[in-house]
């Protein structure tokens, strides 16, 4: 092959934010393994060579979440354990014996076809948090086969790994662990996204991470120089002097930046005409706390609670579920946490629930829906949260509530459940704040009567665009119809925003929206005041509400609501930003 270009830019997915320079650390392609079919006579010992492997594997996972704990590499350790689970499932243990029994396939086959069969069930799933845990199979049989072939744990590239940068076709979380600790500064990949439990693990390391570029390992040359950007998804092979300078230029900028950023921690977000706005975090699980504080949340606005119940073979015991809202609400030392109530159904089930996805599973049993379907699992969960309720202060907030038909077999079951608890003595709180989510337009249109009866809304806007532009939001095709400053976007909040009011009741809006800076703008000028977020988005979003004027931005949501399109409202926007911030203190790529 001859000299590489230089310069050359290759776009993927943002995965996890950060920049990187250094050569590049091509990694060996996945294992390949062939049909291979045995004499009924090698069966036995086919199976002890499975079980071996198996053991073998475990024994790798023990000594590696042994080493990821000793480190306080907490978001890894769970990751093993939910690998340690799936290795001795039904799913890839049992299948795998089953084809060397019944079908005489040897035992690398025998366990390709149980990975490729489990595989093809998580691929078929419209959920793409789901969709990416069939990545996390494959990682599972990666070890089994390579200890049935005798060969390392991990495979390998060529040269250093200290200092580089990890290309290859697709990362497992392991190897991801891995390649940290052996001194790897970024990762590139061809497949995979921001959800995968790879991209957990990048951003938990704070290292940058692109994701989905197409052909990477074909344009990438091991030993090349690389240049990456996580916040955009942009790789570039063998810059040149000039793209170095920039970028070199470009860190230290974002490195001041991020120091402005911090210094911002301990004030408050208050505009310059003295409106005061909550910033709150979004999490998944009680090891983000301590980093939601760290960036300046003043709570949790949104805790989702269904990650306890994914990635394991059993359901959690009401118990497990009072532990862990009890260790949250201790991690936050007296501020409030709002825990969403089971966002689950149509293909986003838990191992051990199955229920009929239907033909379009985002509009079908999902959410309270599926709540009403179990009302075994909403019953345990609701008693969990009540009962830890009485160790902190707690709000409880229910998803996809489309109507007050809903919200009233809501609050019939809430009050069964508080009721039984009293008749048993157990210590609860009853009076815990209730609310519920706007994410349907049927839910936006009529939020002044959802809001006469509950004690808060919070708008989602993430299904709320889903459900208003018809477009599903991880389909890549229909990704243009998916714009947070719509006019339609906007009405949909504005009304929100008025219904809530006219209630006397407080909102929040916990999207993806609420972290935009081009959003957050916009928001507060239609009247939003509690927005909630992902972590790294606090610190962007305060430094805006501290530089603006509520009345500017009141302005400039009643010229966007009168617009045509949501180009011309992101353009009205970009330029109210440039004028709020002071170009020598933020660097474009804020917006």
């Amino acid at each position: 092959m001859g000299p590489r270009s230089s310069n050359k830019r290759l776009l993927g997915i943002p995965a996890a934010e950060g920049v990187a320079e250094g050569p590049a650390h091509l990694l060996a392609n996945p294992l390949l393994v062939s049909e291979r079919r045995i004499a009924p006579a090698e069966i036995a010992s086919e199976l002890v060579r499975l079980d071996e492997a198996l053991d073998s594997a475990e024994s790798h996972f023990i000594a590696l979440g042994e080493e990821l704990g000793s480190q306080g590499r907490q978001a890894a350790l769970e990751i093993v354990t939910v690998y340690r689970m799936m290795l001795r499932s039904p799913e890839i243990a049992d299948v795998a014996r089953r084809k060397i029994s019944e079908e005489a396939a040897g035992a690398e086959w025998g366990v390709r076809q149980a990975i490729d069969e489990m595989r093809t069930t998580f691929a078929a799933m419209e959920d793409l948090y789901l969709r990416e845990r069939g990545r996390d199979v494959e990682a599972v049989g990666d070890q089994v086969l390579r200890a049935l072939l005798g060969l390392p744990a991990f495979r390998r590239g060529e040269g250093r790994v200290a200092g580089a940068i990890a290309v290859a076709f697709d990362f497992s979380p392991l190897e991801v662990a891995r390649l940290v600790n052996d001194g790897a500064i970024g990762l590139v990949t061809e497949t995979g996204g921001r959800s995968s439990h790879a991209a957990i693990l990048a951003r938990s390391f704070g290292i940058p991470f692109v994701a989905g570029v197409i052909d990477a390992c074909t344009e990438v040359g091991s030993g090349g120089g690389l240049v990456i950007d996580g916040d955009k998804g942009v790789v570039v092979c063998n810059p040149s002097a000039e793209t170095l300078g920039q970028f070199r230029r470009f860190r230290l900028r974002s490195l001041g930046r991020q120091q402005r950023l911090v210094a911002l921690h301990d004030l408050p977000a208050v505009t310059l005409d003295g409106v005061t706005v909550a910033l709150h975090a979004n999490i998944a699980a009680i090891r983000q706390i301590g980093g939601a504080l760290a960036a300046g949340a003043e709570g949790i606005g949104l805790f989702r609670t269904e990650f306890l119940y994914l990635d394991r073979p059993d359901l959690p015991t009401e118990d497990e579920q009072f532990r862990d809202a009890c260790s949250a609400l201790t991690a936050l030392e007296g501020r409030t946490a709002t825990f969403r109530t089971l966002d689950l159904g149509g293909d986003k089930l838990p191992l051990a629930v199955r229920i009929p996805e239907g033909h379009n599973p985002a509009l079908g049993m999902r959410s309270i829906r599926f709540s009403f379907r179990r009302p075994d699992i909403f019953r345990t969960q609701l008693r969990a949260l009540f009962r830890a309720a009485a160790r902190g202060p707690m709000r409880i907030m229910f998803p996809l509530v489309s109507g007050l038909t809903e919200l009233r077999e809501t609050r019939r079951i809430v009050d069964e459940v508080k009721t039984e608890l009293q008749r048993e003595g157990v210590e609860h709180n009853p009076s815990v704040p209730l609310g519920l989510m706007i994410e349907t337009p049927s839910a936006a249109i009529t939020a002044d009567h959802l809001a006469r009866h509950c004690d808060f809304l919070s708008i989602g806007t993430n299904d709320l665009m889903q459900y208003a532009f018809a477009a599903d939001r991880d389909n890549r095709d229909v990704d243009s119809l998916y714009h947070p400053l719509h006019p339609a976007m906007l009405r949909l909040i504005k009304l929100t925003i008025d219904g809530a009011a006219s209630a006397g009741k407080p909102l929040s809006l916990c999207g993806d929206m609420a972290g935009q800076p081009l959003c957050s703008l916009v928001l507060l000028g239609l009247g939003l005041r509690d927005y909630s977020m992902n972590s790294s988005s606090i610190a962007g979003v305060k430094a805006i509400m501290r530089s603006c004027h509520a009345v500017d931005a009141q302005t400039l949501a009643m010229q966007a609501l009168e617009l045509d399109s949501e180009k011309d409202v992101e353009e009205l926007a970009a330029r109210a930003l440039s004028k709020t911030l002071p170009p020598e203190s933020f660097d474009n790529d804020l917006r």
